[in-house]
């Protein structure tokens, strides 16, 4: 009798052989399911950050915002919903070449480098660009957003760290806390 095998999480096929290295909850955490925390959400100070954080619908700033977040498998792609205080944020994630990762918000698509890191992963930028219909153009440096990411294993949970910007206008959006699969929220 024939038994079919699941294919990897995406996040294990980027990441290879090292992402036997991750805690569990953060392979958990980037595989599929939903998780709920508490953030602390910080925009950017000055007028064009007010401006792009507008024009990008970024949530509002809080000190303890209810968090939720939800990733969903499709075909190749992974999408992650994030609701901060009912300010929903969603990305399309993908595999890219090199073991990289694509993610995209809005025309914007991000590519990343990601890593094992002691206690969890790290996302380094290395690129992004503007997708219009079929056409995709490489955004320069300069007028390109940057993005950090690591998400590690913490006491009770997986704690996320999350840094927007441009080269304009120094951090737009940061967001930081812990989050922990919804079974377990309680």
């Amino acid at each position: 009798m024939l038994t079919s095998v699941p294919a990897p999480s995406l996040y294990a096929g980027m990441l290879g052989a090292h992402w036997e290295t991750l805690p569990p909850l953060v392979r958990r955490m980037h595989e599929e399911g939903s998780a709920t925390g508490r953030f602390v959400i910080r925009r950017g100070e000055g007028a064009l950050s007010a401006l792009v954080g507008w024009l990008c619908r970024f949530p509002a700033p809080g000190e303890d915002v209810p968090t939720r977040l939800s990733v969903r498998r499709e075909r190749d792609t992974q999408c992650w919903e994030r609701t901060f205080g009912g300010h929903a944020l969603s990305t399309v994630q993908r595999a890219w070449e090199g073991g990289r990762m694509g993610e995209r918000f809005g025309p914007v698509e991000c590519v990343f480098q990601l890593s094992a890191v002691e206690g969890g992963l790290a996302y380094e930028q290395v690129g992004a660009w503007l997708c219009l219909g079929p056409w995709r153009l490489r955004m320069p440096r300069v007028l390109a957003p940057r993005v950090e990411g690591l998400a590690t294993e913490a006491p009770g949970g997986m704690r996320v760290r999350v840094r927007i910007g441009t080269a304009f206008t120094d951090w737009l959006l940061t967001y930081e806390g812990l989050v922990r699969p919804e079974e377990q929220a309680s």
